[in-house]
């Protein structure tokens, strides 16, 4: 009885923690996804300086959190998303057409989210 007491509540711990978790990717990438948006508008306005401050400022929110995201996130897509940030910030800083630069890094952004979601499929 007590066996099972400590068991269920330790399942009930890593469920709360994972539900953390995953509210604290979803505030991260919103976060960052906000600062990218508002630098795409800024550039689409003509105001190339604001689009690269934002631009700075989201990759300076994804840095802040370089150390939790190593430790929840794989490698791979962290190291996805850091590319598409130095392209992002290379081809403003150059003053060059971005092109498809905001769109990659939105998509490995989206992709994270998406991968770490709780689906039946991962629990099954």
């Amino acid at each position: 009885m007590k066996r099972g007491l400590i068991a269920a509540g330790l399942l009930i711990l890593l469920l709360g923690l994972l539900l953390t978790n995953l509210q604290l990717l979803d505030e991260l990438i919103a976060d960052v996804e906000a600062h990218i948006c508002r630098s795409s508008a800024a550039l689409s306005a003509g105001d190339m300086q604001l689009a690269a401050s934002e631009a700075e400022a989201a990759m300076k929110q994804w840095q802040s959190a370089a150390d939790y995201a190593h430790i929840v996130l794989r490698q791979g897509e962290i190291d996805a998303v850091s590319d598409a940030f130095f392209e992002l910030l290379g081809e403003l800083r150059k003053g060059e057409e971005v092109g498809t630069a905001y769109l990659a890094l939105l998509y490995h952004l989206d992709s994270i989210a998406r991968m770490e979601h709780l689906q039946l499929s991962s629990v099954f």
